[in-house]
C-alpha cells in the first residue's frame, strides 16, 4: 500500500500530538485527511451534529481516529529520560519515584519538579518523543505527514 502524503502547518501537527497525548475515554479525536484538522466527538462537550453526521459518513476515507498515546509508552519515556540525568542523586531520586506502583506518574513529576531547568527538559524530552510517536503512529496508517 502506498503512503498518503498529507501536509500540515506547524500549529495543525501540534494540535495533532495534543490529541494523541489526550488520553479522556470521554473524548475521541479524529483527524481530517483533507483539511488537517482535529475533531473532536464526545459526551460531555457540545458537538456540532454536522461534524458528528460527516466523521460518521467519511470514516475511513476522510476521518481516522487520532491514535492515543498509551501510557505504557509515557512511562517509557520517564525511564529514557532518567537515563540522560546526569546528577546522579537527581537520578537516584527519580529512579526511587519510578520504581513504585500507583501514582507513579505523580511521583515522577513531582520529583523532576524539584529542578526547573530539569523539569523544562523533560517537557522538551516528552515533547520530542511525542512528535516522533505521531509521525510513527500514522505512517503504520499508511500517511505521511509533512509539516511546512
Amino acid at each position: 500500500m502506498e503512503l498518503e502524503l498529507i501536509k500540515l502547518t506547524q500549529t495543525q501537527f501540534d494540535e495533532l500530538v495534543f490529541a494523541s497525548e489526550n488520553t479522556s475515554i470521554k473524548i475521541s479525536y479524529f483527524f481530517d485527511k483533507h483539511t488537517g484538522e482535529v475533531g473532536m466527538l464526545g459526551d460531555d462537550i457540545e458537538v456540532d451534529p454536522v461534524l458528528a453526521e460527516c466523521i460518521e459518513e467519511e470514516f475511513g476515507e476522510r476521518y481516522i481516529r487520532v491514535p492515543k498515546i498509551e501510557s505504557r509508552q509515557s512511562f517509557e519515556d520517564m525511564e529514557k529520560f532518567t537515563e540522560t540525568i546526569q546528577d546522579q542523586k537527581m537520578k537516584r531520586s527519580i529512579e526511587r519515584a519510578l520504581s513504585g506502583g500507583k501514582g507513579v506518574f505523580r511521583r515522577f513529576k513531582d520529583t523532576v519538579s524539584d529542578d526547573r531547568e530539569l523539569l523544562e527538559q523533560w517537557y522538551k524530552f516528552k515533547e520530542q518523543m511525542n512528535k516522533e510517536r505521531v509521525l510513527k503512529m500514522f505512517e503504520e496508517e499508511f500517511i505521511k505527514l509533512i509539516i511546512k
